[in-house]
């Protein structure tokens, strides 16, 4: 094909690029002190969407666990998935640590591949557990209308655990950083999770940088 078959492709009306952000949520991800705030709060600006804490949803007993450097369990979790699942809307950027697959399962609206069985009280009376036993919602989620991303901040352990000493009257503190870790799980390839950017940070990088690199990724990701 010669250079004169190739048509070049108009830019992006203002419109157009309205309609590429119609339905669209995106969380950023990630352990704590790996600047999802930072990130969070300067792609929703450069988006024109709503930027949104993800901590604020906490209930105060998390607060609380998280405050002593207690991880969360699962069931610690539920509530506060729960309650970034029902407040869901487009045109937003949310922070949330999502760490693992499961957790960002939920925030899609995707069923777990094998749920426990009802208890057998349950069973007989025909009610459910809201959680079942691994704390998580049952798999009857209303389907989601909204075209979900994730980007998910990629920082190394040494560069956690500095941010998250160095930074005053936030309630998780560095003691969290190893139980984090130990839950992230990164998305891997052929797995299913294509509407996950993972972005290096903190590797001689600057904040600029980095938000330059996630506004690109996210936009074409878009199609904007």
């Amino acid at each position: 094909m010669s250079s004169e078959d190739v048509q070049e492709q108009p830019p992006s009306t203002p419109q157009e690029e309205q309609d590429a952000k119609t339905g669209w949520i995106w969380f950023i991800t990630g352990p704590t002190a790996c600047g999802k705030t930072t990130i969070a709060k300067a792609l929703a600006k450069s988006l024109g969407f709503t930027f949104v804490e993800g901590d604020d949803y906490h209930p105060s007993a998390n607060r609380t666990k998280m405050s002593r450097n207690e991880p969360l369990t699962d069931g610690d979790r539920a509530a506060w998935l729960d309650a970034l699942r029902a407040d869901e809307a487009p045109q937003r950027v949310v922070t949330c640590s999502a760490l693992k697959r499961k957790y960002r399962d939920l925030l899609r609206r995707v069923p777990p591949p094998n749920p426990p069985p009802a208890p057998p009280e349950s069973r007989s009376t025909g009610s459910s557990s809201p959680h079942g036993d691994g704390g998580l919602p049952p798999p009857e989620l209303e389907p989601m209308r909204l075209k979900v991303g994730f980007v998910l901040l990629d920082v190394p352990a040494d560069v956690l655990r500095q941010r998250a000493r160095d930074r005053k009257g936030h309630f998780a503190k560095e003691g969290l950083v190893e139980s984090q870790l130990r839950d992230l799980e990164l998305p891997r390839e052929g797995e299913g999770e294509g509407d996950v950017l993972v972005v290096k940070v903190g590797e001689g990088r600057g904040v600029e940088n980095t938000l330059e690199e996630v506004v690109g990724r996210v936009k074409e990701k878009m199609g904007m």
